[in-house]
This record gives structure tokens, C-alpha cells and sequence, in this order.
């Protein structure tokens, strides 16, 4: 392991633990009532293995995302709403890329994508999409919150249509663009200022997504808020 270790660290790299699996999460002693998946597309199976008795609320205006979870490993407790969320009611233009046929749908943006990924689609379809906000889909659901967010670029959105279930938030986990992947993208700042206004602070970084090459610029982090412990 330790010629692995240097051979990497030679090349520019260094070997970190995956963070996103179950017991990472469970060891800062989270026990939400309900878990809100924003952006499931196929589902998100190690944040419902983490949290197996809560109940979680799935959340993705593509309707067939549905039977996607279902087939692939859903959560005990679910229900699944065919939405958009932003930060007032509406409806919105979804952009829905394909890069090999039948794939693509996990791209799908309420914002125009603006990065060269974009060369690489085929074809984008474009659907009308109902939009509700974050405290909307909440406003009945008991108890602390998790929530996990993964909007492509529209996270902030999100997140100002959810003042008072943000504060009901014991965590939250959202993709932050760190480059400009969309027109009109919220700079890491704004999403770090919506959230410190409920009381969540940034507390690791989960995974890092960057450009291919030598740079290896990053383009996006999986990025994970808590409490600020006194």
C-alpha cells in the first residue's frame, strides 16, 4: 500500500476515504425523522442505507425517476414526488440532455449548461415542469430533517424556497458548482450564506468532481453542511 501511496502522490494524487457510504455518515450521529432526496434521478442507495429507519421523501420532475429507484435499490419508507422545487411556486422549462441513447436524464437542468460537457449531447428535450418550494413539500413532514440536494446548478433555488424547513435541517448535503457550469450559476458564497442563515455550516467535503487532464481544475463537490455544535 505504501508504494501505491507514493507512486500516486508522485503523479499528483493522493488516496482519501470514500466518503459517501454509510458509515461516514452515521458516525456524526444524525437521526432525522424524515430525509428529503432532491435531484434522485435513480436514487441515492448509500444515503438510504445510512438512514434505514427514516422515512424519505424523493424528489425529481422526471416522473419516470420513479420506477428508476424502484429497480435499483429503493428506500423502506418512501414516497416520491414528481417535481421541480425552486425558490416560489410555478413552472419552469426543464432541459433534459441524451448523450448515448437512453442516457443523460442524471443532467437534467432548470438552467442552461454553459461548460464544454455540453458538446458532448446529442440531443436535449425540453419538458414544462411544475415547481413547488422546499417549505411547500415540507410543511407536513414530523420531526428533524435530513436533506440532500442535487439540482444541476440550481441548488440555490432550492434552497431560498426553504427557509423554515432549513431550520429543521440536522444536515445538508448539495452539489456546489465551483466553476461556471451554467448561465446564471450561484457562486460558492451564496449557497454558503443561504445556508449559514439557518444555522448550517460547511463541514467536509464529500467528493470532488474535476476536469479531465493534468489541471484537474474541479468543477463541482459534494459538499456537506451540519449545526455548528456550541
Amino acid at each position: 500500500m505504501s508504494d501505491i501511496r507514493r507512486a500516486a502522490r508522485d503523479e499528483g494524487f493522493a488516496l482519501h476515504p470514500i466518503k459517501m457510504r454509510p458509515p461516514y455518515l452515521k458516525a456524526f450521529g444524525f437521526t432525522p425523522d424524515c430525509v428529503i432526496d432532491v435531484g434522485v434521478h435513480d436514487g441515492t442507495p448509500w444515503l438510504y442505507r445510512s438512514f434505514p429507519d427514516a422515512h424519505f421523501v424523493l424528489v425529481d420532475p422526471q416522473a419516470e425517476c420513479e420506477a428508476a429507484v424502484k429497480a435499483r435499490v429503493a428506500p423502506k419508507s418512501f414516497d416520491f414526488r414528481a417535481v421541480a422545487l425552486g425558490a416560489a411556486q410555478g413552472k419552469a422549462m426543464l432541459s433534459v440532455p441524451e448523450t448515448d441513447p437512453g442516457k443523460g436524464g442524471a443532467m437534467a437542468s432548470l438552467k442552461e449548461r454553459t461548460e464544454k460537457l455540453a458538446d458532448t449531447f446529442t440531443d436535449v428535450a425540453k419538458r414544462e415542469v411544475p415547481v413547488i418550494t422546499l417549505d411547500m413539500l415540507a410543511v407536513n413532514l414530523p420531526g428533524r430533517l435530513g436533506l440532500k440536494i442535487d439540482t444541476e446548478g440550481f441548488e440555490l433555488e432550492v434552497l431560498k424556497g426553504g427557509c423554515e424547513t432549513l431550520k429543521r435541517c440536522d444536515f445538508v448535503i448539495l452539489e456546489m458548482s465551483v466553476t461556471h457550469r451554467f448561465k446564471g450559476v450561484a457562486p460558492p458564497s451564496a449557497i454558503i450564506s443561504e445556508l449559514a442563515k439557518a444555522g448550517l455550516e460547511i463541514r467536509d467535503v464529500l467528493a470532488l468532481a474535476a476536469h479531465a487532464g493534468k489541471k484537474a481544475q474541479p468543477r463541482h463537490m459534494d459538499v456537506l453542511f451540519t449545526r455548528w455544535a456550541e
